[in-house]
């Protein structure tokens, strides 16, 4: 690793002294920086002062509530989300039941009578967060979700806006709706139901993923959804598949034996993802632009394909990294104004950033890159500079004055992320965060190898 933090030294201090002849005008959006809470109530106590330490580490500047398909079957002033098992037999063709089931013993077990926005807002207003509503508008009544948003407007809490349903164009819920008319009609409902009260409340339509081989039932979902003007933005979930196999529900259910050894697997994987990062994820934006007419983009779900074969590795962690910074940096990613990673808490190993064990809590290996990449909040970064070399990417972040304030690079090729915050043109803090292998696993403090330098001017 010696070598490697020299040539980094020698790379970045070249792109230093350059740095006043490339100048690119991209707004640093808050609101990228955020996080659904989909579990957490369930598996994690939020009001343990060591859990809470670690969220205020990440300081995220938005919150998801409920979060994902738990939303699409919330019900407030019930105990914990107040589920009815009987709503997600009549609208889900599939795995969530069991998993409703699961919720609701779990919160039994543990005595959680109460409803879970009543700590969710406790955390919000603890961190300072902005929230994301993600709406039941399949089985609540009219009054509820105006009862959500009241609550957070009595609690002195923004809310950035509101979903209209999570995943409605999932083949899950075909049974009921058939086609888009079928989501126009329940979103058009609830869309006015929350206009009438609150006039300047944003709303996100479920968008119909973009796929080479488009199902019957979702071929026109997205140029009819276009033509409506209820909305405001539309809501992607980016999740990205690297692993091959069978999946329901966003899990891996079952994975393709490839018969590599598990370092060729993992150079397999890399490729896909970069290839995925640097272009799939991109033109797919870039598509979604051009069908609604460049209405904003709402990502509230963001992650890699669930799977315990890339869960809580440093090819996440460098994942995670990786994505993040290309969201903040990217000129050809502005229409994006929302994005919340799934998830913050809970009790799986390739989606929750801490999972909930007894008597606490362990840390996977994405919590590390979101530490360091909160401070790009902190120094008041107003742009951010993207240097490629070989599978290498660095990210310079700098301050209204064109200062360097901090380095991020992201290294695909000699598995490590790096971190350096400046002042004064001098390195104040140095991180690199590594492991010899891309499926190395992080230990139960998300930590790899780490080499680290504090240096006082």
């Amino acid at each position: 690793m010696r070598m490697i933090k020299l040539n980094i030294i020698i790379f970045l201090f070249s792109i230093s002294c350059n740095s006043q002849e490339k100048i690119v005008d991209h707004q640093i959006d808050p609101n990228l920086f955020g996080f659904c809470t989909s579990n957490s109530f369930t598996y994690i106590d939020t009001y343990d002062t060591s859990f809470l330490s670690k969220i205020d580490e990440i300081s995220p500047n938005v919150l998801r509530f409920p979060g994902g398909t738990i939303g699409n079957f919330y019900h407030p002033n019930k105990a914990a989300y107040g589920f009815t098992p009987a709503d997600v037999e009549l609208w889900y063709s599939g795995r969530f039941s069991n998993r409703v089931r699961t919720l609701k013993q779990a919160a039994l077990k543990k005595g959680h009578d109460n409803d879970y926005i009543d700590d969710f807002i406790v955390l919000a207003k603890t961190v300072n967060a902005k929230v994301i509503v993600n709406a039941n508008i399949l089985t609540a009544e009219k009054s509820e979700i105006i009862f959500v948003l009241n609550r957070f407007k009595d609690e002195g809490i923004e809310v950035l806006g509101v979903e209209l349903g999570s995943e409605l164009s999932n083949r899950a819920y075909k049974k009921n709706i058939k086609s888009v008319y079928d989501y126009i009609k329940l979103a058009k409902v609830c869309s006015e139901n929350i206009k009438n009260n609150f006039p300047e409340m944003k709303v996100g339509v479920v968008a119909a993923p973009l796929k080479k081989k488009m199902p019957n039932r979702l071929k026109s979902w997205n140029s009819i959804l276009a033509k409506e003007d209820f909305y405001d933005a539309i809501i992607h979930h980016s999740y990205h598949t690297v692993v091959d196999g069978e999946e329901d529900a966003g899990v891996m259910v079952s994975e393709e034996e490839l018969g590599h050894s598990k370092k060729n697997q993992f150079n397999l994987y890399k490729n896909r993802i970069l290839e995925e990062i640097q272009t799939g994820f991109t033109s797919r934006i870039k598509e979604y632009n051009s069908i609604f007419s460049n209405r904003e983009i709402w990502i509230t779900e963001w992650n890699l394909q669930m799977t315990k074969t890339t869960g809580n590795t440093l090819f996440q962690s460098l994942f995670v990294s990786h994505y993040l910074l290309e969201l903040l940096s990217s000129p050809e990613l502005q229409n994006i104004k929302i994005a919340t990673y799934h998830n913050l808490a809970g009790r799986d190993v390739s989606g929750s950033i801490f999972k909930g064990v007894k008597g606490g809590f362990e840390i996977h290996s994405t919590y590390l890159p979101f530490k360091y990449i909160s401070n790009i909040f902190d120094y008041n970064v107003v742009r951010i500079d993207k240097y490629e070399s070989d599978n290498t990417f660095t990210y310079n972040c700098y301050n209204k004055n064109n200062n360097l304030v901090i380095s991020y690079t992201v290294d695909w090729k000699e598995n490590y992320f790096e971190y350096k915050n400046y002042s004064n043109d001098h390195i104040r803090n140095h991180k690199i965060h590594y492991s010899e292998n891309l499926f190395d696993i992080a230990d139960n403090k998300g930590m790899f190898k780490l080499d680290t330098s504090i240096l006082i001017d």
